[in-house]
């Protein structure tokens, strides 16, 4: 009988579950709202008692959000409704509860290697991935897959610091160039009695010829080059990938590889800088995909110690 594994990405909103075949097909997707409850026990038994399958998958991959280091240690809070995850290890609680071989990753650097790997940055021997959300996570690569830095800090892009001489406080870029981001700005420019709640609001005014949607949307994406201008001096990769559901849409897409090109050379005066933007291939799936990705990788090396 076939071996599958169980791809879990845990959200602050759905806990979404998929069992994946070794050729990295989606054979069945579900999902579930996340939960907030009182104890990391009772959270983890949720999602554990979510599962199917159970005798036919092989490894559970599983992609979360917040720090999480290499030995799947969650190091930070994140969405609210998970925070209890803080300070626990994932495989250990998910490992004890399933006896199964789980591996986790962080969600954007899962995303990331799921690119690497079989998606559009296949091949690369240097590739960032931003992905804009609520936030907007980040990944780096190199040849061998990816960058976590010694603290399993690295490529946490929203975080990438400036000073703003308005308020005389150190900023985040992220903030300024995530979906709440674009929100802020939109809100910011209207009466109370305009303001709106979802980013896609803003999109469909630009796309049909808003004016002030257009002064939003050009500073908006300013912003995302901004951040982008700062992978690229940091590491000036080959390909820097672009996830998030607006990473779909041709014309954000189209209008961001522009405005990166003019600011590289307005800004850096460095038209010889060749960084492709592009967006990422597995977008919705991405996470998942990576997460089982990063668990059959670390299944592969345990088997090389192991026989080594």
């Amino acid at each position: 009988m076939s071996k599958y594994s169980l791809g879990i990405d845990i959200g602050g909103t759905f806990i979404k579950y998929a069992l994946v075949d070794e050729d990295y097909n989606i054979k069945e997707r579900w999902k579930v709202k996340t939960t907030k409850f009182d104890t990391k026990d009772e959270l983890y038994d949720y999602i554990c008692s979510n599962m199917k399958y159970n005798e036919e998958i092989d490894v559970i991959g599983i992609s979360a959000p917040g720090l999480i280091d290499e030995e799947s240690n969650v190091k930070s809070y994140a969405a609210p409704n998970v925070a209890n995850m803080y300070g626990t290890n994932i495989n250990s609680e998910i490992e004890k509860r399933v006896n199964k071989e789980v591996a986790s990753i962080n969600d954007a650097k899962s995303a990331g290697l799921c690119e690497f790997e079989i998606g559009n940055a296949k091949g690369s021997k240097s590739s960032a991935f931003l992905i804009l959300g609520t936030g907007t996570g980040g990944c780096l690569c190199d040849k061998d897959g990816v960058i976590y830095g010694k603290d399993s800090f690295a490529a946490e892009f929203h975080n990438i610091p400036f000073m703003n001489f308005q308020t005389k406080k150190i900023d985040k870029m992220g903030d300024y160039a995530s979906m709440t981001g674009l929100i802020e700005i939109y809100n910011g420019k209207v009466g109370e009695e305009e303001k709106i709640e979802y980013g896609h609001e803003v999109c469909n005014k630009f796309l049909a010829g808003d004016e002030l949607a257009k002064e939003v949307i050009d500073e908006w994406i300013n912003n995302i080059a901004v951040e982008l201008i700062a992978i690229t001096v940091t590491y000036n990769p080959e390909i820097i990938c672009i996830g998030g559901g607006i990473s779909e849409e041709d014309w954000f897409i189209d209008k961001l590889k522009k405005h990166y090109k003019e600011v590289c050379i307005e800004y850096l005066e460095a038209d010889f800088i060749t960084t492709e933007i592009k967006r990422c291939k597995y977008n919705n799936d991405a996470n998942i995909l990576g997460a089982i990705i990063n668990a059959n990788l670390k299944q592969s090396k345990k088997y090389v110690v192991s026989n080594g």
